[in-house]
């Protein structure tokens, strides 16, 4: 193995979507999801999300928030390597009229060897140069809700300021902003979301002897992995249109079924895939008994996939889950794969939301 071969792919796979200036993907770990009522329910909730976790999924639900409200979600990836954390707040600023909350999610893997050093100029090894670095993705996203009583329409936006670094070899600073509405019309429920509206702009910071050193220790032809990535990127929008419907079947058991269009703004492996735009739904249910116990399921990232003999298959994703609820205290459980179509195993993921107004 070559001495520089941990911080090369480190760097290829991080900066890799910088290649170009307007990226299809980009910033990903802000399409993770959070909460395991919504992962778990195949994030088919744009339409009733509500309360603090609605910042993230779409910014007009935190319009119901009554009183202070908190949710915190932590999940371990890759065995304990890396970890994904969520943290939120959310308070009314008039009730009913105007709320307001900020989320914050961080994705990282820690202690990473840094090997850089490990053989000196004279090809003697010495393990006392060995140091330890974070490549970490993190993200603070303010929200803020209004009711407009006269359309009977909830609309939101969120802000979100983007800070991404691998160790002290590159730096990313970026900003973006979401849109979302919802709307109701007796048990049924819509809702619609626009993530990285005006695009997501990213800019990236290389320290030029780092990077002199990887490149030069990679080949002496030119032109072969010497070009510095771009210092800028933009990420497309991405869009989210959901209905829901909620029934009582009787006194003690009530069914809500949700079904969302997720897309973005070029081509992919998506079910309904174009030049211009493509999209893939997600469906999901909640069983609850007596207000108190919740079961549920949802099926999300359905994808169009190519085998090796180049013939075309459908791939989905199942995902279930339980919550319970005790007073103004929700304790949610999902069975996911929290990497999406990464090929990681699926994860246990418990999250947390807590509402003060009844425990005051």
């Amino acid at each position: 193995m070559k001495k520089y071969i941990l911080l090369i792919l480190i760097l290829s796979t991080s900066l890799a979507s910088q290649a170009q200036l307007v990226r299809s993907y980009s910033n990903e770990f802000l399409n993770i999801g959070v909460g395991a009522r919504a992962l778990a329910m195949g994030k088919s909730v744009s339409s009733f999300m509500t309360g603090v976790e609605a910042g993230y999924w779409n910014p007009a639900g935190l319009i119901t928030t009554q009183d202070v409200e908190f949710s915190g979600m932590h999940n371990s990836l890759f065995s304990g390597i890396g970890s994904y954390d969520y943290f939120a707040a959310a308070v009314p600023i008039e009730i009913n009229k105007l709320a307001f909350g900020v989320s914050v999610i961080r994705l990282g893997v820690d202690n990473i060897l840094n090997t850089t050093n490990l053989i000196d100029n004279n090809g003697n090894i010495n393990y006392n140069n060995i140091s330890t670095f974070s490549s970490t993705d993190m993200a603070a996203i303010f929200s803020l809700a209004k009711h407009l009583p006269k359309i009977h329409l909830n609309i939101g936006v969120s802000g979100k300021i983007i800070r991404r670094n691998i160790g002290d070899f590159a730096l990313g600073n970026g900003f973006g902003f979401d849109i979302g509405a919802q709307y109701q019309y007796k048990n049924i429920k819509a809702g619609f979301v626009v993530r990285d509206v005006t695009t997501t702009f990213t800019a990236w910071r290389v320290k030029d002897a780092i990077f002199d050193d990887i490149a030069n220790a990679q080949t002496n032809q030119n032109g072969q992995n010497q070009e510095k990535p771009e210092k800028y990127e933009l990420t497309l929008p991405k869009f989210q249109l959901g209905f829901s419907f909620v029934k009582q079947l009787n006194k003690k058991y009530s069914l809500l079924t949700a079904v969302d269009m997720m897309g973005r703004f070029t081509q992919t492996n998506d079910i309904v895939s174009s030049k211009y735009v493509s999209f893939t739904p997600s469906l999901g249910l909640e069983l609850g008994y007596k207000g108190f116990s919740f079961f549920r399921a949802g099926v999300g990232n359905i994808q169009k996939e190519i085998n090796f003999n180049n013939t075309t298959s459908t791939t989905f994703e199942p995902n279930i889950g339980i919550g319970f609820k005790y007073k103004t205290i929700y304790i949610d459980y999902a069975l996911t794969n929290v990497g999406a179509s990464s090929g990681v195993n699926y994860s246990n993921v418990f999250s947390i939301k807590i509402e003060l107004n009844e425990l005051r």
